[in-house]
């Protein structure tokens, strides 16, 4: 992200945030949305506020305005790896109703203006402060294991997302429905088909189930034409 696009938020929007969307699709970590405050710091240099978007294993995607963003990446040119700012990240995780308090070293790999003062930005863990990783890891798994129990729960017969929104009571807006219809599809926990160019999800279990009574049915059949 340039200066002038910092500055500007109009330039170049679409192109902006088709990279941000290209960065977001290569995360292969479940996502869970926090939206809490975290602190970003660079000893000696700055410390500026910003909302913790999302979080998965590997890192985290923060939100700030364009002030914000200028002072962490001031010369608002395309990151590599050899120029990823490294900061450190403070910021609580709620777990089993405590706030649970993580520092860990990160680096910048990405700018994206999403909104006309919200710059998007993706971070990636490099080393935690002491056992703090562990609370990263247990906020994922408690939250990720419930929704996709609930998930399986409604999928003994075949639903479209719509169908699944419909039925489960996700009004929670920290679950990510297609990330977690995902993870269960790379599980082999549940295959998707098009019907009528709708995309449609069932329990691999049920579909299996499924195939066989079909398979029965015709064989009836075929039996009363003999």
């Amino acid at each position: 992200m340039s200066q002038e696009e910092l500055k500007n938020p109009g330039t170049k929007k679409k192109k902006i945030i088709n990279l941000y969307d290209m960065y977001e699709e290569k995360r292969e970590y479940p996502r869970i949305k926090v939206n809490t405050l975290a602190v970003i710091e660079k000893t000696g240099d700055y410390e500026v506020n910003a909302i913790l978007h999302d979080i998965s294993p590997d890192g985290v995607q923060l939100r700030c305005n364009r002030k914000s963003a200028h002072t962490i990446h001031p010369t608002g040119k395309f990151i590599s790896g050899k120029t990823a700012p490294e900061v450190a990240l403070k910021f609580t995780l709620p777990i089993d109703g405590k706030d649970k308090d993580v520092i860990v070293q990160a680096k910048i790999y990405y700018f994206s203006i999403i909104e006309i003062d919200v710059v998007a930005f993706g971070a990636k863990f490099i080393q935690f402060e002491k056992f703090t990783e562990r609370h990263v890891d247990d906020f994922i798994m408690k939250s990720v294991v419930p929704v996709e129990e609930k998930v399986l729960n409604v999928l003994d017969s075949p639903r479209t997302s719509e169908d699944i929104l419909n039925e489960l009571d996700l009004d929670d807006e920290n679950i990510d429905l297609n990330a977690t219809l995902n993870r269960l599809r790379k599980k082999k926990a549940v295959v998707s088909y098009e019907d009528d160019k709708t995309r449609k999800f069932i329990k691999l279990e049920a579909a299996i189930a499924t195939i066989f009574e079909r398979l029965e049915k015709i064989e009836k059949k075929l039996n009363k034409t003999d």
